[in-house]
């Protein structure tokens, strides 16, 4: 079976000039704040909603709001905190720590942790705003959390899977042991950086 090492050689240069438009800041895709995305990358400061008077805990005053609420989105984060939303696009949080809040800085009445490497956890309280409150928010420094993979680069490296799939034949053909070392060392290489990339667009599908 013929290598075409040309090809290939050619393959891998695009692959390594993708490797710098590989990643993108979330909020440089997602540019606006609606109901799917409010937990990524905002800003917000959280009014308070105080214990209802004939209740018991906080606890029991979060689940008559959400009973007496209409809720579009529902949801309860690997921490603990709950949230939902209504149908007027409140945002209500129910949680024991406020501040830096993974990639986001949610404060409530303009309290809360801000340093990402300080977790504060305390009493749990209510919070909530509306989703118009919601402002893009950026760190000064980019983090790794803070990036997904760049739509432009996964459209661009599908057109790399024929090559990908090419090196897998020639490497796992029957043949593959009785070539020269240079021709396996060219196949075994190339087979290795291409399935390392490409298996990115596993995060995708």
């Amino acid at each position: 079976m013929r290598i075409p090492r040309k090809h290939i050689t050619n393959q891998r240069d695009v692959l390594q000039r993708l490797f710098k438009i590989k990643y993108i800041h979330y909020r440089d895709h997602y540019k606006h704040v609606d109901s799917t995305n409010f937990q990524t990358c905002t800003k917000v400061d959280f009014k308070a909603v105080k214990k209802k008077r004939g209740h018991k805990n906080i606890q029991e005053t979060w689940g008559r709001l959400k009973h007496e609420n209409t809720l579009t989105y529902a949801f309860t984060s690997k921490t603990g905190s709950q949230y939902f939303i209504d149908d007027k696009k409140n945002v209500y949080r129910y949680s024991n720590h406020w501040g830096a809040v993974a990639s986001c800085e949610w404060t409530r009445e303009g309290k809360g942790q801000l340093m990402m490497s300080v977790f504060e956890s305390g009493d749990w309280e209510i919070g909530v705003a509306n989703l118009k409150d919601f402002e893009v928010f950026r760190r000064s420094i980019d983090r790794k959390q803070d990036k997904i993979l760049n739509p432009e680069w996964i459209e661009r490296i599908k057109t790399l899977i024929p090559t990908s799939e090419k090196l897998s034949e020639l490497k796992f053909s029957p043949c593959f042991k009785d070539r020269p070392a240079k021709d396996k060392q060219f196949i075994g290489e190339n087979y290795g950086v291409f399935k390392k990339e490409l298996s990115y667009l596993k995060d995708v599908v």
